[in-house]
């Protein structure tokens, strides 16, 4: 109305039609812009204050960024350790290692290769996995053929003997590498597939028994026993945690693996406050040198594994004697 209004009395102020209907229009948005707009509206804000860390919050991210550094500089370390050994050692090498209070495990050179005994590791397993099952005890009896005995590592190439109990297979195997013991247990698996369907259980995908023990005919035809350090360091780590089968089955591995005849590589230059379980590889005809080890200390516990194929036996162990001693220093002094 008041528009209206404005509007009679410019005309008769001789305003033409046209030229009120614009003056009316600016008017109209004048009054939108103001009603938009009001004169009281600011167009920034002062920023809320943010609370303050506590003192608690404070210390512990400052704790946090020591671990962080600290376990980095164990890492940089451990790395360090892990290439002068393949630097060391002749040939295609390969180290891991893990502390199990971090479980962040340092790899160098990681592939599938030559495993030689260290594949008896596998074959243990699957054999305690049939004892679990009630398919096998401890203590029955199991025939020795004589086409499984073959020369190499153990004791049972130069022995007549029929029969012996799973256990004493179990423990010359392990304990002594036997690879007439090996091969007989192979056999009373139920073969190669079955222990292989095993390895493929545990989650280990550069593992494969392709072959028994010194069968040189299979060698010729391109198939060897393979693993990887990370496919071992991976179940000696669960092995220690008694997460492969439980107790009572991981507890009797790992008595198997204390009392290694061979402690010549890794655990050489341990201290000898230290407990070791461990499992060697040879085959000198490859080049050949392996090892890997639980060591343990009070509640200190690591894993370190090596393989190392196509080498110099005595650069091979030199190395990794001096890898164990370094790590050990590295694990338990920092």
């Amino acid at each position: 109305m008041e528009n209206l209004t404005k509007g009679i009395w410019l005309m008769k102020f001789g305003f033409s039609r046209v030229a009120v209907s614009l003056l009316l229009g600016l008017a109209v948005m004048s009054g939108c812009s103001k009603t938009n707009h009001p004169a009281n509206q600011t167009s920034s804000s002062k920023p809320t204050s943010q609370a303050k860390p506590s003192t608690n919050q404070v210390k512990h991210s400052v704790a946090e960024r020591k671990t962080n550094s600290r376990t980095d500089l164990v890492q940089h370390d451990i790395r360090l350790s892990e290439e002068r050994c393949i630097a060391s050692a002749s040939g295609q090498t390969s180290v891991y290692a893990v502390d199990l209070r971090n479980k962040q495990p340092v790899m160098v050179h990681n592939r599938s290769q030559r495993s030689a005994s260290v594949i008896k590791l596998f074959i243990m397993v699957e054999a305690f996995r049939q004892i679990k099952s009630g398919r096998l005890t401890l203590n029955q009896e199991v025939s020795i053929p004589k086409t499984d005995q073959v020369g190499g590592t153990g004791e049972l190439a130069h022995q007549n003997v029929n029969q012996l109990s799973l256990i004493r297979l179990l423990t010359l195997m392990i304990r002594n590498s036997d690879n007439t013991a090996t091969n007989v247990l192979i056999d009373r698996l139920g073969g190669l597939n079955v222990i292989n369907n095993e390895i493929k259980r545990l989650g280990c995908s550069d593992t494969q028994l392709q072959r028994k023990m010194l069968d040189y005919q299979s060698l010729k035809n391109g198939k060897d026993n393979m693993t990887s350090v990370k496919d071992v360091g991976n179940l000696l780590v669960k092995l220690e945690q008694h997460s492969v089968l439980g107790d009572p089955y991981d507890a009797e591995m790992l008595q198997l693996l204390r009392y290694n005849a061979n402690q010549s590589k890794l655990p050489a230059l341990i201290n000898q406050k230290a407990t070791v379980f461990n499992k060697t590889g040879e085959f000198p005809d490859y080049g050949v040198q392996n090892d890997a080890a639980i060591v343990k200390k009070g509640n200190q516990v690591f894993v370190v594994v090596v393989l190392s194929q196509h080498g110099n036996e005595s650069k091979q162990v030199g190395a990794m004697q001096q890898l164990g001693k370094q790590l050990y220093t590295i694990y338990f002094s920092k």
